[in-house]
């Protein structure tokens, strides 16, 4: 009687890492992208200590403008006048059907910008008919 030993077939499988590769640039670009626009609409600003409102629903902010110590307003990452403001909110301005406003405006003050400018860029997105306006604050330690 013979024995046979198993006899190993070889497998070829070939593995494409193509598809690998290409989601993993993917999200190399994607992550990159979102840090860009992070990082884009975070300027150097002191805001203003206060309480501010417990709503735990995340609302998306729309047009984000920074108005600076020395007054001057940056949308994204350029300066603007209060003339280029109401250009960028006549352009963003909208509302649904519920009337309330598809464009929710955040602005981050420094806390030591002066007052006029920013009644000068409230007073912009109210005729842009920009309602809900919101003012980021920094929550006291």
């Amino acid at each position: 009687m013979k024995i046979h030993a198993p006899s190993r077939k070889e497998r070829n499988l070939l593995l494409d890492m193509t598809p690998m590769i290409d989601i993993v640039f993917l999200l190399l670009i994607f992550f990159l992208t979102t840090m860009q626009l992070a990082r884009d609409s975070r300027a150097d600003v002191e805001l203003p200590v206060e309480m501010g409102e417990k709503d735990p629903a995340v609302q998306p902010a729309g047009l984000i403008l920074n108005v600076l110590a020395d007054g001057s307003i940056v949308e994204g990452e350029r300066v603007i006048s209060i003339a280029e403001l109401d250009l960028i909110a006549m352009s963003s301005g909208g509302s649904d059907d519920s009337g309330g406003s598809l464009n929710r405006p955040l602005i981050r003050a420094d806390r030591n910008a002066p007052a006029g400018r920013l009644n000068q860029v409230m007073n912009s997105l109210r005729r842009a008919g920009l309602s809900g306006v919101r003012l980021a604050t920094s929550p006291p330690r």
